[in-house]
């Protein structure tokens, strides 16, 4: 396999598991942007960090339709649609505009899950199909302050 399939950090970890990230601490203010925001993209809004005790080290700050990505010290940037109606699962598309050159211009397609205080995702690699359901990968999240 090429090194290009084999990505490191998002697409590679994300693909092989769900990716569960709790509430971070996140300030919010209204802006007149907000109004031409989804209601689904408003309801992810804000920063979600894995646990200190998880083997990945993950952080996604959704701000408005962009995203900032960090796992495992790969830093991504994109811009994200969501379908919150989307079944059996809600999707996101992140364009990714920033990040290691063999993901950028790609777009990684995912499926979410938001419960209460946590964001589960399941991210193909950019470029490929979007998973077709959760991968049951046992992880722990708390809030970080």
């Amino acid at each position: 396999m090429k090194m290009t399939d084999r990505l490191m950090g998002f697409a590679l970890v994300c693909s092989l598991g769900l990716l569960t990230l709790a509430a971070g601490v996140a300030t919010r203010t209204a802006s007149a942007d907000d109004a031409a925001i989804s209601p689904a993209i408003k309801a992810i809004q804000g920063t979600w960090v894995t646990s200190e005790n998880d083997s990945l080290d993950a952080k996604w700050a959704f701000k408005g339709e962009n995203v900032e990505v960090s796992v495992n010290g790969q830093e991504y940037i994109g811009k994200i649609k969501a379908d919150d109606q989307a079944k059996p699962h809600p999707t996101l598309d992140i364009a990714i505009s920033e990040g290691p050159e063999e993901t950028k211009g790609k777009t990684g397609k995912a499926i979410y899950k938001l419960d209460g205080e946590k964001l589960l995702i399941s991210v193909s690699l950019p470029g490929h199909d979007r998973p077709k359901d959760f991968e049951a990968v046992p992880m722990r999240c708390t809030a970080s302050s």
